[in-house]
């Protein structure tokens, strides 16, 4: 199959493609996709590149992905993506697998100094003299028939994702970083990346990170209820509850079906639905035991010794970091640094090629 923009909207098309990838060493895969009314991604088009193949697969077309599927579970076949969480959540909701062995070429950009969270154009720029046109970002994925245009755009986000990933590997090996870039890739294919626990879902909240312990605990357990029930409506979760009225709920008192209705950031429509639901959820919420309120935020301000133990550790992080041509960042951040100061507790830069690199010197000193 030769390298043109080839939509594959057949049964019998995505076979024979399927089939002529199977025996490739890696492919380049992106996807596009639309949630803007949902709470699960829409999976539109899949865009796949070998070495000498381009392929975009229409997603709506087809009934049956799955020989697209077993090429992304083939263990002998490398998966490149750019920045793939969003890629590898939707593939992981269709399939049922995650893909792997994966390569990210975000990941491999901060591993060689071109950029910590690069975007893909910018990476393409920069690697590649190249300036991808942008014309084509918050287009419809949904419609039918694809324009050109539409499809040059999604060509091209795996025509030159292999040109980056031939120039990384090949830099990688150069600078003996391939195990670091395996060990942080690994990372994208643990299961457990991808499961929102309650945590998670009340880091999601914004604005909760300051208040008591006691309020937080209120938050999570509405976040949860919001998350079951965007989930069972498929809608986006702040269309159910915004975070603002989280927090608003979660730091009354209201006790009563009159005192819900009176709370200004939620709707007429979300008290109708949902009132007596939040009810319940804000007396689970202030029942909760201290044992299963959620986890201490550390301290912003840190005792003063400790504060110069955290500089000192940064600024020998940042010397470590300018020597390797890295971002500091990529071995750890400043919370990492303080919560490591104040606990003890196994930090990323105490593990791996970050403590091979940099986490005996810090360990020698402190």
């Amino acid at each position: 199959m030769p390298d043109n923009d080839h939509l594959i909207d057949t049964q019998d098309a995505l076979q024979s493609l399927c089939k002529h990838l199977s025996s490739c060493q890696w492919l380049a895969i992106d996807t596009e996709f639309m949630r803007e009314k949902t709470y699960y991604p829409q999976l539109c088009l899949v865009q796949v590149a070998s070495e000498n193949t381009l392929a975009c697969i229409d997603a709506l077309s087809l009934d049956d992905l799955s020989a697209f599927f077993s090429l992304l579970h083939n263990q002998s076949i490398l998966k490149i993506f750019h920045a793939a969480t969003q890629d590898i959540e939707i593939l992981l909701q269709y399939s049922g697998h995650l893909p792997a062995p994966v390569f990210d070429t975000q990941i491999a950009a901060a591993l060689l100094g071109q950029g910590d969270q690069i975007g893909y154009a910018a990476l393409v720029d920069k690697l590649l003299g190249i300036e991808l046109d942008k014309s084509q970002t918050r287009t419809n994925w949904t419609q039918r028939p694809l324009s050109s245009a539409q499809l040059e755009y999604a060509a091209n986000d795996v025509r030159f994702l292999r040109q980056l990933f031939i120039k990384q590997e090949k830099t990688l090996k150069k600078l003996q970083r391939l195990d670091w870039q395996r060990e942080e890739c690994a990372k994208l294919e643990d299961p457990e990346k991808y499961k929102l626990s309650p945590q998670a879902l009340l880091k999601r909240v914004k604005g909760q990170h300051r208040l008591p312990q006691a309020i937080r605990a209120v938050i999570q357990e509405l976040a949860i209820w919001r998350e079951d029930i965007a989930q069972q409506k498929d809608l986006p979760r702040k269309w159910i509850l915004s975070d603002q009225a989280i927090l608003d709920l979660a730091q009354s008192d209201a006790n009563s079906l009159k005192e819900i209705q009176n709370i200004p950031s939620l709707s007429r429509k979300q008290v109708k639905s949902y009132q007596e639901d939040l009810l319940r959820q804000l007396e689970i919420g202030h029942r909760l035991p201290e044992s299963r309120w959620p986890e201490i935020q550390y301290k912003e301000k840190l005792p003063p010794e400790q504060a110069i133990r955290v500089r000192e550790i940064q600024e020998q992080l940042r010397k470590i970091a300018t020597e390797n041509n890295i971002n500091a960042s990529l071995l750890a951040s400043r919370r990492e640094i303080e919560q490591w100061v104040q606990t003890g507790e196994k930090m990323p830069f105490l593990t791996g090629w970050r403590h091979a690199l940099a986490g005996n010197q810090i360990l020698n000193r402190h």
